[in-house]
């Protein structure tokens, strides 16, 4: 559940306490006046998510702290936790992966990927954050290469994760609805679907020939 201006306040205000700064003295680091301050704490107004990074740097609290996020310790202890966290993925609305598989003799090498295409787009289903992953995932690897090539330190890493966090700690994802069918049912779609694959190739194989 998103908090509320309120709530975000009230956490601005004990964090502050606890670093034993005044609003005056907040409020001269953020260069923003008291003013300011008193209304991010009373919940008059909510701070943008820059906002919120720079307090929390001040502070020393974590972005995701501020607006009420926990980040969860999720358990990967096998390779069957592993799985079941794809299949996890794959369950919910916003979201859509393709998994190329890549095998010899055709390839060099034997891989497997998924793939988050973020111009996907398909009529039945909703798969806004496609595009929201794909850009978290290119900023995530240009961060693990730093961390591998020495340039940054782990502290540094978590820091940008924490303020990633924060700023999607918003975006809920709902389950996709479970679809029970009769295996006549499942037949019919089956069979429909096989049509329309073999209409689609012999459209293919018209063009080419017209070529």
């Amino acid at each position: 559940m998103k908090s509320t201006p309120a709530e975000i306040g009230a956490r601005i205000k004990q964090a502050r306490k606890s670093a034993q700064l005044s609003q005056t003295e907040l409020a001269a680091r953020l260069h923003k006046t008291m003013r300011t301050i008193q209304k991010y704490e009373s919940g008059e107004i909510e701070p943008s998510i820059s906002m919120i990074n720079s307090i929390a740097y001040i502070l020393r609290v974590s972005p995701a702290e501020l607006i009420g996020y926990s980040k969860q310790q999720i358990q990967l202890n096998t390779l069957a936790d592993v799985l079941c966290a794809i299949n996890e993925i794959d369950k919910k609305i916003g979201l859509h992966f393709d998994i190329d598989v890549k095998r010899p003799p055709n390839y060099g090498k034997w891989s497997c990927a998924l793939c988050f295409d973020g111009n996907y787009y398909c009529d039945d289903a909703n798969v806004n954050y496609n595009a929201d992953l794909c850009q978290f995932l290119e900023r995530y690897y240009n961060k693990r290469e730093q961390v591998k090539n020495y340039e940054i330190d782990q502290g540094l890493f978590d820091q940008w994760l924490d303020e990633e966090l924060a700023y999607y700690a918003n975006a809920y994802l709902e389950n996709k609805e479970r679809i029970e069918m009769t295996t006549e049912e499942r037949l019919q779609r089956r069979n429909e679907l096989d049509r329309q694959k073999l209409e689609v190739s012999q459209k293919d194989i018209e063009e080419n020939q017209d070529q």
